[in-house]
C-alpha cells in the first residue's frame, strides 16, 4: 500500500512537472514586450552577508546585465555590519573594489551598508526600500509605480525575466507580488559531489510538481479552494509593489525566513501572487552538511506559519475568515512534518521488506517492494528537461537523488526539536 500511494503520488507530480514545462514555454513565447506607457521603477536589492566567495562574480553578473540593456533601474547590494571577519576583506570590501574596477554606472550598481544590527536581514531589504524610494519617489506621490526585487547573491536570474515583470505589472494592477520560476543547479565553484546534484533535481522538481499548480490553484479565483492554497514566496526572485510595502510596514522581521513570511502575509491579506515564467537559476549547497543545515533553516521557517497569523491578526490585515486560516495552518503545518517522516516510512518500508525476505518470504514480492520504494526518490532524476544547465550525467543525477533525499528528511528532526525547545530559530548564515 505504501509503495502504491508514493508511485502515484510520482505519477501526479511528473504530470504536473509536464504541465509546468509546457505552461513556461507557452507563456514565454507569448509574452510580448513592455511598451512605452511602462513607467514602473523597477530597484533589485541583493543582500549580502559572509559572501566572500562569490562577492565579485555577483557584481559582475549584474554588470553584465546592465551591459546588456536588462530593464530594471538600479541593483542595490546590501552588506551588514553585523558581518566581522577575523582576518581579510569583508564582503562589503570586495564589492566596494569590484565595482570600482568596472567603472560601473552609480545609477545603475550601488552598494549600501547597513548599520541596524539584527538577527535578520529584513533591516537590510528595508534600507535598500528606503533608498529607492528616496531616488525614485521622494515625496511618497506614487508608490504603486516603484518594484522592488530580491535575490540573493548566489541568483542569476534570467535576462528576460524584468521585462516580463513590467508585461505582467500592467497588464495585472491588481496584482502587487509577483515570484518567478526557480532551477537549482550544482554551483561551479569549489568541489561538489553527488548530494549538490541530487539536491538540484529535488528542489527544481518541487518547484514545478508543486510550487507552479498551487500558485495556479490559488490564482484560480476567490473560493475557498483557491484561498486556502499552500504556497508563498521564495525570498529570492521575488517581486514587491512598494505601496504594498507601505501597507504592511515594510520586510517582515518577527521571524527568521523573510520570504516564506511574506508570501504567508499577501496570502492571508487575499494579496494574488503572480508567477512569472523566466527563471531565477540559484544555486544548492555542495555538502550533505551544508544542505542539512539550509534545510534545516528551511524546515524551521514553514514552522512559523502560527507567528504570521498572530502578526497579521494583531496588525489588522488578516482577511480571511477563521475556518479558511485554520484550514492554511494545518496544511502548513502538514507540509514539514510529511517531509520528516516521508524518510522514516519509506527507510522502514525497505527493511521491513528485507526482514520478510529472510525470514522466508516471497523474494519477488520482497524485490519489487524494494524496487518500488527506491524507485521513488529516482523518478525526479529521470526528467532531465527541468533541469536548467545543471551538467550532470543521469547516472549522477539517479546516484544524487538516492544520496540527496534521505538527508532532506533528516533536517525535519532538528528543526522540530530546536521549534520545542524555543532555542535559536536558524542559523544566521545558511551555506551557499
Amino acid at each position: 500500500m505504501l509503495t502504491a500511494a508514493l508511485l502515484l503520488r510520482r505519477a501526479w507530480e511528473a504530470r504536473q512537472v509536464r504541465r509546468s514545462s509546457q505552461w513556461r514555454t507557452t507563456s514565454l513565447a507569448a509574452a510580448p514586450e513592455p511598451g512605452t506607457a511602462d513607467s514602473h521603477r523597477l530597484v533589485c536589492v541583493v543582500p549580502v552577508y559572509l559572501e566572500q566567495d562569490i562577492a565579485k562574480a555577483t557584481v559582475r553578473f549584474w554588470h553584465g546585465l546592465v551591459g546588456q540593456g536588462a530593464l530594471f533601474d538600479q541593483v542595490l547590494l546590501v552588506s551588514t555590519a553585523k558581518e566581522q571577519v577575523a582576518s581579510g576583506p569583508t564582503t562589503h570590501d570586495l564589492i566596494e573594489a569590484e565595482i570600482r574596477r568596472l567603472d560601473a554606472d552609480p545609477d545603475r550598481i550601488r552598494l549600501l551598508r547597513c548599520e541596524d544590527v539584527t538577527r535578520f536581514r529584513a533591516s537590510q531589504l528595508n534600507l535598500a526600500v528606503h533608498a529607492a524610494r528616496a531616488r525614485f519617489d521622494p515625496s511618497a506621490a506614487n508608490p504603486s509605480s516603484i518594484w522592488v526585487g530580491i535575490y540573493n547573491a548566489d541568483s542569476r536570474p534570467q535576462a528576460g525575466t524584468f521585462a516580463e515583470l513590467r508585461t505582467r505589472a500592467l497588464a495585472e494592477p491588481r496584482t502587487r507580488v509577483f515570484q518567478q520560476l526557480v532551477s537549482y543547479i550544482v554551483p561551479e565553484r569549489g568541489r561538489s559531489g553527488l548530494v549538490a546534484a541530487g539536491n538540484s533535481v529535488l528542489q527544481t522538481w518541487w518547484t514545478f510538481s508543486h510550487y507552479v499548480s498551487r500558485n495556479s490553484r490559488g490564482m484560480a479565483g476567490d473560493t475557498v479552494w483557491s484561498r486556502t492554497s499552500p504556497y508563498s514566496t521564495f525570498g529570492h526572485g521575488e517581486f514587491i509593489r512598494l505601496d504594498l510595502l507601505d501597507h504592511i510596514g515594510g520586510f517582515p522581521d518577527f521571524a527568521y525566513a523573510d520570504g516564506l513570511l511574506l508570501g504567508w502575509i499577501c496570502r492571508l491579506a487575499c494579496e494574488p501572487i503572480g508567477l512569472l515564467a523566466s527563471l531565477d537559476v540559484a544555486e544548492v549547497p555542495r555538502s550533505a552538511r551544508d544542505l542539512v543545515i539550509q534545510q534545516t533553516a528551511w524546515l524551521t521557517g514553514l514552522l512559523n506559519f502560527g507567528a504570521t497569523v498572530r502578526w497579521c491578526r494583531e496588525h489588522g490585515v488578516l482577511r480571511l475568515p477563521s475556518r479558511e486560516v485554520r484550514l492554511l495552518q494545518a496544511q502548513h503545518l502538514a507540509i514539514p512534518v510529511a517531509w520528516g517522516l516521508s524518510t522514516v516510512a519509506v527507510t522502514s518500508g525497505i527493511v521491513s521488506a528485507v526482514w520478510r525476505m529472510r525470514r522466508g518470504g516471497s523474494a519477488a514480492r520482497g524485490l519489487a517492494l524494494v524496487a518500488g520504494l527506491v524507485a521513488y526518490p529516482v523518478i525526479p532524476a529521470l526528467a532531465p528537461a527541468i533541469q536548467h544547465g545543471a551538467g550532470t550525467s543521469p547516472g549522477k543525477r539517479v546516484l544524487g537523488t538516492l544520496a540527496t533525499w534521505p538527508v532532506e528528511g533528516l533536517a525535519f528532526w532538528p528543526a522540530l526539536r530546536g521549534r520545542l525547545r524555543r532555542s535559536q530559530q536558524a542559523p544566521a548564515k545558511t551555506p551557499r
